[in-house]
């Protein structure tokens, strides 16, 4: 009976670990914020909504909005985000797996989300059954990335695969999903290149924010980290920027490569950071066919590595049918890629949005549709460009083989060819002569003569 409730009991604690864990170090950051801001202003009334403030931070973390006031604060750090699903995982990893403890858990989860929502200074956004579905969609998330390798129906999954899918297509489906992954992580260290260049370009504009706010250096350095929990949402808008597509702060600005328009915007720092139009047509296009090099980099590179197609064309070997089946399965892997690119980024743009306000300010963000064209687009493109460069390279290569091997055929066959009627192929005449010894006397120094028959040659 004792071990019936074994996997319940880890269910309850890995949920109750994981918010302990997530929510004290959150608590006392909130704590050390108001603290800082108090005594700059020279007040003790901030000190009193840390409580609350922090149960708001940790729901906004999971995608609740708020607004408090004339404040609202609708977009969602994805950082946090990201820090409360891994740390689910790693939690679920060291205590349970099992399906009984996700039960056990999830139901604690809710719970927790419950007290979250009481005693709340401030408005939420969503409803409580909203609020709950994200909830446990995080927590699910985190679930899921600790149980799926362990599964036994990811072996089930697998051995179905290698029963019914040919080892050529289980490897370009590998290949496919790996070319997507690569793509995406290089567009990803591309957003925050950008914006560390945003940083270096823009970090006198926001110290005058600064001044003009009269921010003292704690507030300024706690701002600063705070603002990193937003750092993914503004490598996405950085991303779409760069690639063309932009992103917009409601109706109070607008960024693109083409222009960039402000107006009226809230007093935020962070604001300061963002870019100006570029000018040069030059640099604008260069920014703009970055995704394009990006994915002719990463097919050419999937076409001829080892761990890839490792495309070779063997010099004893002509056989144009393997030559097309060796083109036809970089060309679903890459379609596969394409796939993957557009779905992922669909997704993922859309968690970046969000709102500061109801009206000018209801809209923060990027275009999705825009967005996930001008990523997916040209890294499918580039794919394509390269594989259809190295088919014909190939192909050129081949026909010129194949030719040069016709043209060795035809010449060694014109050399061996059968002689006609008309020719005759004249022999030298030869004649038997018999050579008839008699028996004479023993000579010393001379043989004893035998009848031969020979050949016409006189022995002299």
């Amino acid at each position: 009976m004792e071990k019936r409730l074994v996997p319940w009991i880890k269910g309850i604690a890995a949920a109750v670990a994981a918010m302990l864990i997530y929510a004290v170090p959150l608590g006392l950051m909130t704590a050390l914020v108001l603290l800082v801001a108090a005594m700059e202003e020279g007040s003790n009334v901030l000190s009193a909504q840390t409580v609350p403030l922090s149960k708001a931070v940790i729901l906004l973390s999971e995608g609740v909005g708020f607004q408090g006031g004339s404040i609202v604060m609708g977009v969602t750090p994805l950082l946090l985000t990201i820090l409360l699903i891994a740390l689910i995982r790693t939690v679920c990893t060291k205590t349970s797996t099992d399906p009984r403890a996700f039960v056990s858990g999830a139901v604690v989860w809710l719970l927790l989300q419950h007290v979250l929502m009481s005693g709340l200074h401030v408005r939420l956004e969503d409803s409580t059954g909203v609020v709950m579905g994200k909830a446990l969609l995080i927590y699910t998330l985190g679930y899921l990335l600790a149980a799926v390798p362990h599964m036994p129906l990811l072996g089930v999954t697998k051995n179905y695969i290698r029963r019914y899918a040919s080892a050529p297509v289980r490897h370009s489906i590998r290949v496919g999903v790996r070319t997507a992954l690569i793509l995406l992580a290089g567009v990803a260290l591309v957003g925050l290149g950008t914006v560390i260049v945003w940083i270096t370009l823009g970090h006198h504009q926001m110290s005058a924010w600064f001044d003009a706010l009269h921010m003292q250096t704690g507030s300024r350095v706690l701002m600063c980290i705070i603002g990193l929990a937003w750092l993914p949402n503004v490598c996405l808008w950085a991303i779409s920027w760069l690639f063309g597509a932009g992103f917009s702060i409601g109706e109070a600005a607008n960024y693109t490569l083409w222009s960039s328009t402000t107006q009226d915007l809230p007093p935020l720092p962070l604001f300061a950071l963002f870019p100006q139009a570029i000018d040069h047509d030059a640099l604008r296009t260069a920014v703009m066919l970055i995704p394009l090099g990006l994915g002719i980099a990463v097919g050419l590179s999937m076409l001829f590595a080892r761990s890839g197609f490792h495309i070779r064309l063997k010099q004893d070997s002509l056989d144009m049918r393997s030559l097309l089946m060796d083109f036809a399965y970089p060309a679903g892997a890459f379609c596969i890629s394409a796939a993957v690119l557009s779905i992922v980024n669909a997704i993922v743009f859309p968690l970046a949005n969000g709102s500061l306000g109801s009206h000018r300010l209801a809209h923060v963000g990027v275009d999705v549709r825009q967005a996930t064209n001008a990523v997916a687009r040209p890294c499918s493109i580039g794919l394509f460009i390269a594989w259809g460069a190295v088919l014909v390279i190939t192909a050129v290569v081949f026909t010129v083989r194949w030719g040069m091997a016709r043209h060795a055929a035809d010449s060694h066959s014109s050399s061996a060819k059968p002689l006609g009627e008309d020719q005759v192929i004249e022999k030298p005449e030869s004649t038997h002569r018999v050579v008839n010894s008699t028996p004479q006397k023993e000579k010393q120094g001379d043989d004893e003569p035998t009848a031969t028959t020979g050949l016409g040659v006189r022995i002299p």
